[in-house]
């Protein structure tokens, strides 16, 4: 597994937490009331949204009665978790869930991703990127550019240890951004990284009809350890959302549910973007 983010350690060590309580049969008022804190910060630190003090985990750790190996998992993960991410410099420009999403691409062992209407962000050109970003509300587009170049690279060339596969409609294929000249270059940039060990591009035709899942565009993180639950990533106007088996809120459908649905477009509908690509008149050369 690539080196993991902070933020990871941070969203497991609010699962652990709760795990842990849950088992030792302590409600958080419980806690409160048994180790001398608010309500509200057992909340806090149960939340994954602020880093714990090693202090305070070491006193859940003695208080939950944990094993020697969960000890040691969880004291590792509290020490990781006080790093700062890479990306840091950026944070004041970053949703809290899009900062979620940052830990859980730099921590995953494999990575799918279906857009329906724009290339995923991994996969494009500078120039596409500018114009795409040009569109956004934010003002800070040349920093938001920065990251996402910075993204690329680490996912692309640094981190061969992390499988990525995409499936694009062809929607997003025959939109043209910017000029037609920058599609093809984009097109011609696809067919390049598809050729990486680790990338896997595949492009789902308008022969293809209706599938599943259509509309909803969607990320799809997996992890090396077998008890670290897969995460989908759901992005909208309306913001965003991270959903897992543990802690489903706001949508009806499972983790599975988007498994499921990659799986049968990747195996029944999509076609490697090289041999869609060839079809195209504008790509011959």
């Amino acid at each position: 597994m690539p080196d993991a983010d902070p933020m990871f350690y941070r969203h497991f060590l609010s699962s652990e937490l709760q795990e842990a309580r849950k088992k030792a049969g302590y409600s958080q008022p419980d806690v409160a009331r048994e180790t001398g804190w608010s309500l509200s910060k057992v909340m806090r630190l149960e939340s994954g949204r602020v880093k714990i003090s090693m202090t305070d985990l070491k006193a859940l750790i003695n208080f939950y009665d944990l094993s020697p190996d969960e000890r040691t998992k969880l004291l590792r993960a509290g020490e990781e978790a006080r790093r700062q991410p890479w990306w840091y410099e950026y944070r004041s420009l970053l949703s809290e869930g899009f900062q979620s999403y940052l830990g859980y691409e730099a921590s995953a062992s494999v990575i799918r991703n279906f857009e329906a209407l724009f290339v995923p962000g991994l996969l494009q050109t500078e120039e596409y990127a500018r114009v795409a970003l040009q569109q956004s509300v934010v003002p800070e587009k040349e920093e938001l550019l920065d990251l996402r170049l910075k993204r690329q690279e680490r996912m692309l060339n640094d981190s061969p240890g992390t499988e990525l596969r995409f499936l694009i409609d062809e929607a997003a294929l025959r939109r043209v951004v910017g000029s037609s000249e920058l599609m093809e270059a984009q097109i011609r940039h696809l067919r390049q990284v598809s050729a990486l060990e680790h990338v896997s591009v595949g492009v789902v035709p308008f022969s293809s009809g209706l599938y599943p899942l259509l509309r909803s565009p969607y990320v799809i993180f997996e992890f090396a350890k077998a008890d670290q639950e897969r995460v989908v990533y759901l992005e909208n106007p309306d913001g965003s959302v991270i959903l897992n088996n543990k802690a489903i809120v706001g949508v009806q459908r499972s983790v599975e549910t988007y498994l499921e649905a990659f799986w049968e477009i990747e195996n029944r509908y999509a076609q490697p973007v090289t041999e869609w690509s060839e079809n195209l008149p504008q790509l011959a050369a």
